[in-house]
């Protein structure tokens, strides 16, 4: 990404934005596929932030995205941010308890379940939810496009320092 050629392609594909037509998930994904890993998880962790991004605009969105997911991409989420989690020690029955979740079995979960373990998961592990996300950027298809512009400017503003700081 240090090439002037790649400085070039970044700031014109942020110039042209989202056209009428275009998957906005399709420009997201442009930028997290080739950028480093750490960028793309540090711009998902600094983008959806809960002091910049409230609890309460946040999870109707992961609800809304959730709702709009094919049921493996549902299961998948939940499979990672629970290992995740695990992995920090807590527990998918005591996650199924504190959250109110209908169930903590991947394969079963409700867009609800998805949007209540996702937002626990951004406010209390964001470098679970932050890593989730770089490796499922699906995940963000769904939000809505001023969330998705904030994810799509922060990858790229990495991708811009790591190509000028060179």
């Amino acid at each position: 990404w240090g090439t002037q050629d790649n400085k070039k392609a970044i700031v014109k594909q942020l110039d042209g934005g989202v056209s009428e037509g275009e998957d906005k998930f399709q420009h997201c994904e442009n930028f997290s596929q080739g950028a480093p890993r750490p960028d793309v998880e540090e711009g998902v962790r600094e983008s959806l932030h809960p002091e910049r991004v409230s609890p309460d605009e946040m999870e109707p969105q992961f609800r809304k995205a959730a709702e709009r997911m094919q049921p493996h991409e549902r299961s998948e989420i939940v499979h990672d941010l629970l290992a995740g989690l695990g992995s920090r020690g807590l527990t998918p029955s005591w996650l199924q308890r504190m959250l109110g979740l209908g169930s903590s079995d991947p394969s079963s979960v409700t867009s609800d379940d998805v949007a209540k373990l996702s937002e626990y998961s951004r406010q209390n592990h964001p470098e679970v939810f932050s890593r989730v996300v770089a490796d499922k950027p699906f995940f963000v298809r769904w939000l809505n496009k001023p969330l998705v512009g904030a994810v799509v400017g922060a990858i790229a503003g990495k991708l811009l320092n790591r190509a000028y700081d060179r």
